[in-house]
């Protein structure tokens, strides 16, 4: 992977459909070679299907999955469209028609089990073809609109914590000819050789956590790409792409350079001044004066260890100016990710009243404090930036006044129900952000609930793709929630101080001149 060390820098991965293809392919051919897009991983099958109700604005959709179809000689792509297309989109009142539920059960399509008889032997979980075809179809789509027309580099990153699509997702990237994988929220072991084997066409297994399960008890994920489509995507020879593990500290680095199974090619090493999901401080949490989780010493990377394990790597928050550049090259990375200040460019798919709205506070006078706050919103438990806009869920009056549903679920945690009266127990998959009720009717505690925001709606609400309600005789759009890091600077700069849009040639040419 020697491609990595030209590398200087790397458009992050945000939030859903921020860094969609067009931001991406943008950031990839401004230095072919040293500067690299980076497509979202998150959700994009849900993202597909409503941009095809929205009657697929541009065609862009149609055309991914047609070339889909086409590169693979099948009709996956045409069954997908045709299934969710509507013809000068859905009216603006009409909710949108859901993407299936990823909802994992035994191989015989039951959710119940047997009672655990303390058998060593995985037992295998399963999803219905039509979810493991929508997601390979999209994850295709996305990288390969990203990467039309050019030689530059496309990356797409995952949340490791969204655990059932990732694999199905990164084998349609890999097919479409994506340059790198990154995944972050959460240890990634084992996923560089996933990465590996999918790009050979080759079964994978991945290990899937089940609460409550028997002490002995083991459950996997298993995907044989052969048994999509007849084989037909197995066919063609594809690259390796690099693997990039997102870090907070030298210790996960440390432990995935020396795993027994394949290391990472590179690490991007995150400070928890980044946007979205960051690491909890170290030990018991502590908060100031303004409830903001207080960080400390433990909580900074030891960069020295950092480079002295000899896997190249990349500094990401905080690091979008040419000072941050220079900086992150003195310590000894090869360069820098950046996100937030690309999340606000023109090209970015953040709707555009949410960029406005920030640019707003910026004309203001709002320091990085008060426009962005780090909180304890993600039913994850980690912690999550957000910005302070008004009508977001940032706010507790709309936090309040919004109905708690899990339609979408991505973020849902799986577990076994009690022991029904013959010893069996039923699969259920929870969440935080969900209906209190049915949280704590699944085993959960209900002061886990506690500020816990749908991050599913409201993410998708941010770029323009919020789920239609009716709220009292009235329809409403579900309440955005929207994520920066909260050192924002080089927004200021390239800004204006929010006086005028910028583009994400201005961001690469006022990070590496």
């Amino acid at each position: 992977m020697q491609f990595l060390q030209q590398i200087r820098l790397i458009q992050g991965g945000m939030g859903v459909y921020v860094s969609n293809w067009r931001l991406a392919r943008e950031v990839a051919m401004q230095r072919p070679g040293m500067t690299a897009g980076t497509v979202s991983g998150t959700a994009l099958d849900v993202v597909y299907v409503r941009l095809l109700q929205l009657g697929d604005p541009g065609g862009h959709v149609g055309r991914g999955l047609a070339a889909f179809d086409s590169r693979f000689g099948v009709e996956i792509g045409r069954k997908i469209y045709d299934r969710y297309f509507v013809a000068g989109g859905k009216a603006p009142e009409a909710r949108f028609r859901s993407a299936p539920m990823q909802m994992v059960r035994a191989e015989d399509g039951k959710r119940t089990f047997a009672a655990p008889n303390g058998a060593s032997a995985p037992t295998r979980l399963s999803f219905d073809a039509d979810i493991v075809e929508l997601l390979i179809a999209t994850g295709f789509a996305e990288v390969w609109l990203a990467k039309e027309g050019h030689e530059g580099r496309v990356f797409i990153n995952f949340l490791n914590k969204i655990d059932l699509p990732l694999i199905y997702i990164m084998y349609g990237a890999i097919l479409a000819g994506v340059d790198g994988v990154i995944v972050g929220a959460g240890n990634p072991e084992g996923l560089p050789a996933i990465c590996a084997r999918l790009a050979r066409h080759e079964t994978v297994t991945r290990n899937l956590s089940v609460l409550y399960a028997g002490p002995s008890e083991q459950f996997t994920l298993t995907f044989d790409p052969r048994t999509v489509a007849g084989g037909a995507l197995a066919d063609a020879p594809v690259a390796r792409p690099a693997f990039l593990a997102i870090a907070s500290l030298e210790e996960l680095v440390q432990a995935l350079a020396a795993s027994d199974s394949l290391a990472p090619d590179g690490f991007i090493v995150e400070h928890h001044t980044a946007g979205g999901h960051n690491a909890n401080p170290a030990g018991p949490m502590r908060k100031d004066v303004e409830g903001q989780p207080i960080y400390g010493q433990d909580d900074e990377p030891d960069l020295a260890i950092i480079k002295g394990v000899g896997i190249p790597f990349w500094l990401a928050g905080g690091y979008g100016s040419a000072a941050g550049f220079q900086a992150a090259l003195a310590a000894g990375a090869v360069g820098v990710q950046v996100g937030s200040v690309f999340a606000l460019t023109e090209e970015s798919g953040m709707k555009p009243e949410y960029r406005s709205a920030v640019f707003d506070k910026l004309r203001h006078g709002a320091d990085d404090a008060s426009l962005v706050k780090t909180t304890l919103f993600s039913p994850t438990g980690f912690s999550f930036k957000v910005a302070q806009l008004e009508g977001t869920l940032s706010e507790d009056e709309v936090y309040e006044a919004r109905r708690r549903t899990c339609d979408i679920g991505l973020l849902q945690q799986r577990g076994f129900s009690k022991p029904n009266g013959d010893g069996t127990r039923t699969l259920f998959q929870r969440c935080a952000a969900a209906p209190i009720g049915s949280y704590v009717e699944n085993r959960g505690i209900e002061r886990n609930t506690d500020e816990r925001r749908c991050l599913c709606n409201g993410l998708l609400a941010s770029v323009g793709l919020g789920q239609v309600k009716t709220v009292n005789g009235e329809w409403i759009e579900e309440p955005a929630i929207v994520t920066l890091g909260n050192r924002l600077d080089g927004v200021r700069r390239l800004s204006r101080q929010g006086q005028t849009p910028y583009h994400a040639q201005d961001v690469v040419v006022d990070i590496l001149g």
